[in-house]
C-alpha cells in the first residue's frame, strides 16, 4: 500500500482557519554557570551578567583592605561556585580553591594560576609593596591600570604623607612644579622648560595627588623623587635669570622689603594664602589674618554700603518726581 503525499494530505486544523503568529522570545535570558559550555547555543541578542546564583566580576578598583577570610564561610557566600567562571565545587573539595587577595573571592584553578602582584589597597593602607596571590582577572585588571593616575592620597589616607618621608618628598616636589608650570605657562622664554616638563607625567605636575601604581613604586624606590627634583632646580634657576617671571613674583606686605622677591614655589621660606593666593614670608605671616583679604573685603563692604545708598536715593526722590508731575498738571488744567 503506497502512502500518500503531504501535499493530499488534509489537516485537522488548516492555519487559515486558526491564524496565529509566533511567539516572541525576549531579548536576554539568564543562562545557569552549568551550561556554559552550550552558550553557542542561545543566540542571546543581550549577553547578561549572571544570574541569581552566579555573575562574573567586574573590573573595579577596591580601596580597602579585605579581612582575613574564612574558606567555609566565604565559599558558602559564593554558592559553592568560582568567582571567575561560575564553575560549581562540591563541599568536600574546597580546599582545592585559591584565594584572590584583590577581589578577596575564591577561584578555581583554571581561574586563578597563583600570579602574584602588588595589591593597591594594601599600599594605600599600609605602604606594602609585598606581592600577594591574585585570580587571573584581577592580575589582568593591575597590569592595565598599573600606569593610571586613580588614587588620590590626600582622599583615600592623607595619613601616608607623614609615616612615608620619601612620600612627603614627592609631594612637596610636585606642590612646587604645580606652581613653576603655572607660571611658566605665561613665560614665552620657557618653552623649552614647559618641554621637559612634558617628560614627566602630566598628572604629576597638574593634579597634587594624584598618583598610579608606577608612581608609588618609583617613589619607594627612590626613582621618582630625584626626577622630580631636577626639574624644580631647572625651573627655578630659569626664573632668577628670567624678567618676565621676576615680573609675576610677590613682594611681602609685612616687611615691604622689595629687594627679596617671593614666589609660591619657594615652600622654605613664602607662605601662601589659600584664599586669594597672595605670597608672605613664613617668618613675617605668623599670626593674624591675610592684608590682602582685609583690603578685598573691606573693598566689598564698601561697594554694598554704596550700592544701598544709591538704591536709597533712587527711592526716596520717586515720590518727589511724582508730586512735581502732579503739580504741572493741574496747573495746565
Amino acid at each position: 500500500m503506497q502512502l500518500p503525499a503531504a501535499s493530499e494530505l488534509e489537516w485537522l486544523v488548516p492555519e487559515h482557519d486558526a491564524p496565529q503568529k509566533l511567539l516572541p522570545i525576549p531579548d536576554s535570558l539568564p543562562i545557569s554557570p552549568d551550561d556554559g559550555q552550550h552558550a553557542d547555543i542561545y543566540k542571546l541578542r543581550i549577553r547578561v551578567r549572571g544570574n541569581l546564583e552566579w555573575a562574573p566580576p567586574r573590573p573595579q578598583i577596591i580601596f580597602n583592605v579585605h579581612p582575613a577570610p574564612t574558606r567555609k564561610i566565604a565559599v558558602a557566600k559564593q554558592n559553592y561556585r568560582c568567582a571567575g567562571c561560575g564553575i560549581r565545587t562540591d563541599p568536600d573539595y574546597i580546599k582545592r580553591l585559591r584565594y584572590c587577595e584583590y577581589l578577596g573571592k575564591y577561584f578555581c584553578q583554571c581561574c586563578h594560576e597563583n600570579a602574584q602582584m602588588v595589591i593597591p589597597s594594601r599600599v594605600l593602607r599600609k605602604w606594602d609593596f609585598s606581592k600577594y596571590y591574585v585570580s587571573n582577572f584581577s592580575k589582568d585588571l593591575l597590569i592595565k591600570i598599573w600606569n593610571d593616575p586613580l588614587f588620590n592620597v590626600q582622599d583615600i589616607n592623607s595619613a601616608l604623607y607623614r609615616k612615608v618621608k620619601l612620600l612627603n618628598q614627592v609631594g612637596l616636589l610636585r606642590i612646587q612644579l604645580y606652581h613653576m608650570k603655572n607660571m611658566f605657562k605665561t613665560c614665552r622664554l620657557a618653552k623649552d622648560l614647559l618641554d621637559s616638563f612634558d617628560t614627566v607625567p602630566g598628572h604629576l605636575t597638574e593634579d597634587l595627588h594624584l598618583y598610579s601604581l608606577n608612581d608609588l613604586t618609583a617613589t619607594r624606590k627612590g626613582e621618582l623623587g630625584p626626577r622630580l627634583a631636577e626639574l624644580t632646580r631647572a625651573g627655578a634657576a630659569h626664573v632668577e635669570r628670567c624678567m618676565l617671571c621676576q615680573a609675576k613674583g610677590f613682594i611681602c606686605e609685612f616687611c615691604q622689603n622689595e629687594d627679596d622677591i617671593i614666589f609660591p614655589f619657594e615652600l622654605h621660606k613664602c607662605r601662601t594664602c589659600e584664599e586669594c593666593k597672595a605670597c608672605y614670608h613664613k617668618a613675617c605671616f605668623k599670626c593674624g589674618s591675610c592684608p590682602r583679604c582685609e583690603r578685598l573685603q573691606a573693598r566689598r563692604e564698601l561697594l554694598a554700603k554704596q550700592s544701598l545708598e544709591s538704591y536709597t536715593s533712587d527711592y526716596e526722590e520717586e515720590p518727589t518726581e511724582a508730586l512735581a508731575l502732579e503739580a504741572a498738571i493741574l496747573e495746565t488744567t
